[in-house]
């Protein structure tokens, strides 16, 4: 039971993890994005190769015995050498450290090429067990397996000094526990670190007590519970930024009746090439970019057809009646066009009289907000003054015949 558990815990991190990789990989990044996003891939092929199903075709296809074992290990090392560069990027004064991060590259560059060299020396046979497994406690496989671990260990300890300190100064909140689930998991990373470490240890000294099920068990189900802890603490931040890219992305199309309307009234206001229903549904890149633009066109309807842009039944009618009736609030051409234009926009800067002021101000999320208010009354807006036109015949509805 306890070995199913594992492996299940096993592979649902793998599937996890490449989830991630493939959402950071799929989605517009910083440099510094992108520098944590190659981590990701190099942790996440370290662990993909890590399975012994994946390990043993590896190692069939390529006609090389145990061939996947320094493909994950170096891997592990290359994500290693990515961590430091990310703490030298966080660093407030990158230039202070520069030295010891270049010896941490040449300590991480000279246990690549070592572990290579022993790779090739190590004695191996093409089982389904690897062989600092099949040969432990042996000179050359116990130094192999004490390099994997320090590799291992700078990037755990590039982990802590990343994630702990953040940790402790972001607010409460979806980052902050992100970051200590990070933390734990570089902790949980040490000890399955120290049990590789006492595991070849302990078949140097001629014992074979770790080589049971349960201490093998023992020591996957902390790999496992690190990565799934890395896979989580990443997540969190990531799934906060997925709610905000899902609520921007439904604040587009909800948007969209009240723009449609009004850049029809004023098409001048469009800037570019109009999307397609079809098209802004199936669009998924650059979701705050195309919100930001649809608040300035809205805004801008706004301001050319009602002269004003607030968010008050006033300017949903206001807005409405110019829309119906096709009378510009604001005359924006002719002449001191220009002033108007200015005072217009110096009055919704202040406050009535004359416009009402926008809710959102300059933050896009809350203009959205507003403008989403605005929306709703808009549609429920009646426009006054507007009534049917008389029916031009004799005896109907005529002023000149009002006893017929």
């Amino acid at each position: 039971m306890a070995f199913d558990l594992v492996e299940v815990l096993e592979i649902g991190v793998l599937l996890a993890f490449w989830a991630f990789t493939i959402w950071r990989f799929a989605t517009p990044q910083t440099p510094r994005g992108k520098a944590v996003r190659l981590v990701v891939l190099l942790a996440t092929l370290s662990f993909t190769f890590n399975r012994r199903e994946i390990s043993y075709g590896t190692d069939t296809l390529l006609h090389v015995a145990d061939i996947s074992v320094p493909l994950k290990n170096l891997a592990t090392v290359a994500a290693s050498a990515g961590l430091v560069h990310i703490v030298g990027l966080l660093s407030p004064d990158p230039a202070r450290y520069a030295r010891l991060r270049r010896a941490v590259y040449l300590l991480l560059s000279v246990t690549a090429v070592a572990m290579c060299v022993l790779f090739v020396l190590a004695p191996r046979r093409p089982e389904r067990y690897d062989f600092v497994y099949e040969h432990a406690g042996e000179p050359l496989v116990t130094a192999y397996a004490v390099l994997t671990q320090l590799g291992l260990t700078v990037g755990l300890v590039c982990a802590l000094v990343l994630f702990r300190p953040t940790g402790r100064s972001v607010a409460p909140g979806a980052l902050r526990t992100g970051m200590w689930l990070l933390s734990a998991a570089a902790v949980v990373g040490l000890l399955f670190m120290a049990n590789r470490v006492a595991y070849q240890i302990s078949h140097t000294a001629g014992s074979t007590a770790m080589d049971g099920t349960g201490a093998q068990n023992v020591s996957r189900a902390l790999l496992a519970m690190m990565l799934l802890l890395f896979a989580l603490g990443g997540a969190l931040p990531a799934l906060g930024g997925l709610r905000r890219w899902t609520s921007r992305y439904v604040a587009l199309q909800r948007l969209r009746p009240l723009w449609l309307e009004l850049s029809a009234a004023a098409p001048g206001v469009v800037l570019g090439d109009p999307p397609g229903r079809v098209g802004e549904l199936l669009n998924l890149r650059s979701v705050q970019l195309r919100l930001y633009r649809r608040v300035i066109e809205i805004r801008d309807a706004q301001w050319l057809l009602a002269g004003r842009a607030g968010d008050g039944e006033d300017d949903a009618v206001a807005l409405r009646t110019a829309v119906a009736t096709g009378e510009r609030g604001l005359p924006l051409t002719g002449p001191g066009g220009t002033e108007r234009a200015a005072a217009g926009f110096e009055r919704a800067a202040s406050g009535p009289p004359g416009a009402s002021q926008s809710a959102g101000g300059p933050d896009v999320d809350a203009e959205v907000r507003a403008l989403l208010g605005l929306a709703r009354r808009y549609r429920a807006a009646a426009v006054p003054g507007v009534v049917a036109t008389p029916v031009a015949l004799a005896g109907h509805n005529d002023p000149s015949h009002p006893n017929e």
